[in-house]
């Protein structure tokens, strides 16, 4: 296994630790199935053809290809992609478009209050904190990460605004700051002052036996395993995962006659080509 899996040093491409996660995911299988042999834009063709016939997904395909172009630059040698693997990724497009999860399915607005509403009717310190954790994600269009690493101190009631010091398309942290609903905040504040929480992460676990609400922050697992039991529960059906909320929200943004580039500055997307794809229905 290249030098990428060990420490990433200071003078070395870094990504955000959950990219990073996936790319060495990418390569360890990919250097498996390789067992010595040269990494070449003919050998990584054929395990991108190994890849199709084993019923994967183009996203799949093109995640590999992304992590062996960090890979490079790490090993500073020069990206074995070539016109074979340019080849293999257009065939694997071409002919296993249907493969895969595809998008999310968005929660819009109306949706999430619906949510918000069937979870406060339980009156359960559960109820609380998902109500705000579905409230939050939804106005912010806060990916699962960010959900996970939000802290009380990020909140500015007097603006109504979350602020993001660091995101996936803001690795240098400038920073971003996303406003929040009266509603929003109404089902922040019932959760803080039922768990008592007063700094630290906003989005905490809570002991299944004694309904200790606990000072670590929400995992990221955690956080999909409630979407999808909320969702569930309030009789959705769909395919609903961390990312429906920018999904959702783009179409809601859209309905309501957002623009392109509106949705973008919303959502913090680097273009506004990708709101647009969700918007599009």
């Amino acid at each position: 296994m290249p030098k990428t899996a060990d420490i990433i040093g200071f003078q070395e491409y870094t990504l955000n630790p959950n990219t990073r996660k996936v790319y060495e995911c990418h390569l360890a299988l990919l250097f498996k199935w390789l067992n010595g042999r040269p990494l070449t834009d003919q050998s990584l063709a054929d395990y991108l053809e190994y890849l199709y016939k084993a019923g994967r997904s183009p996203g799949k395909a093109e995640g590999v290809k992304s992590a062996v172009g960090w890979w490079a630059i790490n090993e500073e040698c020069s990206n074995p992609c070539g016109k074979r693997v340019q080849a293999a990724i257009a065939n694997f497009k071409r002919w296993g478009f249907n493969r895969g999860w595809g998008q999310a399915d968005g929660l819009v607005w109306e949706m999430v209050d619906k949510v918000c509403s069937l979870a406060i009717e339980e009156k359960t310190i559960y109820g609380y904190r998902d109500a705000a954790l579905f409230a939050v994600k939804s106005d912010a269009l806060l990916r699962v990460g960010e959900a996970s690493a939000a802290e009380v101190g990020h909140l500015d009631f007097g603006t109504q605004t979350l602020k993001i010091p660091r995101s996936k398309t803001d690795q240098e942290g400038k920073g971003a700051e996303q406003w929040l609903r009266d509603k929003t905040l109404e089902h922040v504040r019932r959760w803080l002052g039922k768990a008592k929480i007063t700094d630290g992460p906003l989005f905490r676990p809570i002991h299944k036996d004694n309904l200790r609400v606990m000072k670590r922050p929400l995992g990221v697992h955690a956080i999909r395993k409630i979407i999808k039991q909320r969702c569930k529960n309030a009789g959705f059906e769909g395919r609903f995962v961390g990312h429906s909320f920018r999904v959702g929200s783009a179409i809601s943004l859209a309905v309501r006659g957002a623009s392109d580039v509106q949705m973008q500055i919303i959502g913090r997307w680097n273009t506004p080509g990708m709101p647009a794809h969700y918007a599009k229905k």
